[in-house]
């Protein structure tokens, strides 16, 4: 931990002690005792500081518990037993300190110790949440990134500029809708914005432009197939999912290939989860194949927006070529 986070953590619980201090002297001179300012400060200290050593392992079993579920339950006799442990060792040290039992007892105020267990919580899943959101965000950027990137490569563009210059002796609306999937597909990877998700038709539809332009440069080479489940099609993916997975099957698949070959993209309910696949019937994955960038930064990116609640499942498909397949939660 940096030295400038230690500074700012303990400046907080010292900021609670002081104010803290304050409120005794306030509530003692109602009561009509006496409490002098350094009595006040080392029982505000001496509590608030019992929590700034107890908030490492609190943060630990706030993250290892959740919010979800019954695990929540959990977090009352866990409180509860946090809290005692630490007045009576608190109230123990300031006894020996010569604190009398009456001053010391502003120290064991049950209810308060118990909001601070559970704010300490609160501010772990916050700070993560938060943390999860910058990196997800940074994520997505990476994956535009290398989207465009790919797309701009000198050997996509040949190829379909080349395509397109053929096809404009023989079939001048083709080499027209050709440079129209093009243009589209740059532009849908310019201008997608911050979102982290869209909905399943959406990305459908980004695949399939993408799609079009390489049956136009593979011709009868390339058979695609969309089987999907007409609910489906509402549910939120992230954005760019597809393509880097489907960019892998039609290079080592199909254009490495001097046969026809085809890939499918599929959308099922699978037990409540929405699952997408996509396989082709190419040669399979190499036996040393190691893990291209891009699916890397998928498994990334679906851990930060979906932590355990996600998985990619990478396999030879029935047609003896790549199936990969991607399980996330189903919302819509």
């Amino acid at each position: 931990m940096k030295a400038r986070t230690i500074a700012a953590i303990v400046a907080v619980w010292t900021l609670l002690a002081l104010l803290f201090a304050a409120q005794l002297r306030i509530d003692a001179s109602y009561a009509g005792r006496s409490i002098s300012v350094s009595q006040a400060l080392v029982l505000s200290l001496a509590g608030w500081y019992g929590w700034a050593l107890l908030s490492p392992l609190v943060i630990i079993l706030a993250r290892r518990l959740g919010t979800r579920g019954w695990r929540i339950a959990l977090h009352l006799p866990v409180a509860l037993l946090l809290t005692f442990l630490k007045i009576a060792v608190t109230m123990a040290l300031l006894r020996r300190a010569g604190f009398s039992q009456s001053n010391a007892f502003s120290v064991a105020n049950v209810p308060l110790n118990l909001v601070t267990y559970t704010a300490i919580v609160a501010a772990t899943h916050g700070i993560d949440a938060w943390r999860r959101g910058r990196e997800a965000s940074a994520l997505l950027m990476q994956a535009r990134l290398d989207l465009l990137t790919s797309q701009l490569q000198p050997h996509f563009l040949f190829n379909a500029l080349h395509s397109i210059a053929e096809l404009m002796h023989s079939d001048v609306d083709a080499a027209d809708r050709a440079l129209t999937r093009v243009s589209e597909l740059l532009r849908a990877t310019l201008d997608a914005g911050g979102r982290q998700e869209i909905r399943l038709a959406e990305e459908l539809a980004l695949a399939e432009k993408y799609l079009e332009i390489e049956q136009i440069r593979l011709g009868d080479r390339l058979t695609t197939r969309i089987d999907v489940e007409p609910r489906m099609l509402d549910a939120l993916v992230p954005l760019f999912i597809l393509q880097p997975i489907v960019e892998n099957a039609v290079r080592h698949a199909i254009a490495a290939r001097s046969v026809p070959g085809t890939i499918v993209i599929s959308a099922h309910d699978h037990d409540g989860e929405l699952s997408i696949g996509v396989v082709d019937d190419g040669n399979g994955f190499a036996a040393d194949a190691v893990e291209r960038v891009g699916l890397t930064n998928t498994r990334a990116r679906l851990a930060h927006l979906y932590g355990t609640r996600q998985r990619i499942e990478i396999a030879r498909a029935a047609t003896g070529g790549a199936s990969v397949r991607l399980v996330l939660p189903f919302r819509t």
